[in-house]
Formats: structure tokens, C-alpha cells, sequence
């Protein structure tokens, strides 16, 4: 089975798993520039041309103005492919990671503004469901940087309902691993264009989180996916703070 073969049949499963697309949605898909985003645009144009059941795409960019601006290039590349893009544009990001007093939380609050307008846009657009070009080793880093920094378990859904429902995130390239996307966007030739955040650089968090993912790998090949199978694996009966019959488990019953 080929590249391209593996990461349809694997965002396959995912769309099946957790019923991500059902008839007549309008799907806003969050296009950040990046091989994951653009790459998810990609292949859910693909799916579209064969699957049993129609849906629309419909492309939204958020330019925070923090850094070069993807607008053009964006633009061009969606009118190109037939889409009819939104293009949302502000300077507040700017204003954060501008400001001369830096906080700590940049980037959380970038991702929080970039968020709100993508949710505020899917509104409307009158789109219920919000597509994320989040992957596999995605999910993994962010339950590491949840347990190493926030002191909980938890990590992105890949079908996530919000607002009692009115708006749905999904990530269809959840079982799929980070490096198919990467060659998988070369292969197709997209116009990749990766930000390049100075707050968000080499020593963000989930910069070295994967750095220290990508070691272990290597001396532990396979070790990214058996992770990623934990976390739809979690015993609870042996997790502290789990109670059974009102007693709490001690710690000689773990195995």
C-alpha cells in the first residue's frame, strides 16, 4: 500500500469511527498554510469526489498579522481548486505578541483568538462542523503537555461537540502520523507555507515535546503509535482517585 493509499484509508476509519460527515454539511475547513491544514483540504476534496454522500467545503484562513502574511498565496490556491475561501483578517495578534511586556501565554492566546474567529466565522457561514488538520502526533504532545505542564490527562477529541452541539470539531487525520503528512504534501505539490513564530520557536513547550518524542522514537521504534493507543486504552480501575464500591484502589492491585 502506498503513501497516499495508507492516509485515505486511515482518515477513512477516522471519518467512520466517529462519524464525522453526514449529509448536506457545510464543513468549514481551518487552512493555516501548513502541510496538516492544507494537506486535510486536500484530501477531503478527494474523498468528496467519491463518497456516497455530499458535503461542502469551504475554507477559512485567519491572518492574526503576527507574521508573513499567507493572504495572496492562500487566495490564489483555493480560487485555483474552485473553493469559495474566507479569508479572516486582524491585527490583534500584533497587539500580544507585540506588546513589549510579552506574555507568557502567547501563544495559548493566539490559539484561543484563532479559534474564537474560526467558531465566530463557521457561524456565519452557517457551518456546523469545523475540520482541523490535527494528526496523530498532535494528540499524543498535547496529552504529554497536559500531563508535564497543566497536571491533568487529556488531549484533543477527535470529534469534539461544543455549544450543546450547535458546532462539532473534527479531525479527520487523526490515525494518521505526522511524517505521512509531510510527504504526502510534497508528493501533491501544495503551496506549503509553514509559520514561522519567534514566540513559538525552538523552546516553545511543544516544540521540545517533540524533540523528546522524536529521540525516544528512534531508539524505540513504534513508540508514537503505541502511545497514541494508550490514550484510547486508559484502565481506570488502576488510574489513582478511581473508586470501586466506595473504596479506593491501593497501589499493590496495579499491574
Amino acid at each position: 500500500m502506498n503513501l497516499k493509499q495508507r492516509i485515505k484509508r486511515k482518515m477513512g476509519e477516522a471519518l467512520f469511527d466517529y462519524r464525522m460527515i453526514d449529509p448536506g454539511d457545510r464543513i468549514l475547513v481551518a487552512v493555516s498554510g501548513g502541510k496538516d491544514s492544507l494537506s486535510l483540504l486536500h484530501l477531503l476534496k478527494a474523498h468528496l469526489a467519491r463518497a456516497p454522500i455530499h458535503y461542502t467545503l469551504i475554507p477559512v484562513h485567519v491572518d492574526l498579522g503576527t507574521c508573513r502574511s499567507k493572504v495572496d498565496l492562500l487566495s490564489g490556491y483555493f480560487l485555483s481548486q474552485g473553493f469559495s475561501p474566507r479569508m479572516v483578517q486582524t491585527g490583534i495578534g500584533y497587539e500580544i505578541c507585540g506588546a513589549q511586556d510579552l506574555p507568557e501565554n502567547c501563544c495559548f492566546l493566539c490559539s484561543r483568538i484563532r479559534r474564537k474567529l474560526l467558531f465566530e466565522t463557521a457561524r456565519d457561514l452557517g457551518c456546523r462542523k469545523v475540520a482541523f488538520g490535527h494528526h496523530m502526533d498532535d494528540m499524543i504532545e498535547t496529552c504529554l503537555i497536559n500531563m508535564f505542564f497543566a497536571g491533568n490527562i487529556s488531549t484533543m477529541m477527535p470529534r469534539q461537540e461544543l455549544f450543546n452541539g450547535d458546532l462539532v470539531l473534527i479531525r479527520p487525520l487523526a490515525y494518521c502520523r505526522e511524517e505521512w503528512i509531510l510527504e504526502y504534501a510534497r508528493q501533491q505539490g501544495l503551496p506549503v507555507s509553514e509559520e514561522v513564530c519567534v514566540e513559538g520557536g525552538p523552546g516553545s513547550r511543544r516544540r521540545r515535546i517533540k524533540e523528546m518524542l522524536a529521540q525516544l522514537e528512534r531508539e524505540n521504534p513504534g513508540l508514537k503509535t503505541r502511545l497514541f493507543h494508550s490514550l484510547k486504552n486508559v484502565r481506570m480501575e488502576y488510574m489513582p482517585g478511581a473508586f470501586h464500591g466506595g473504596n479506593e484502589l491501593r497501589g499493590e492491585h496495579v499491574q
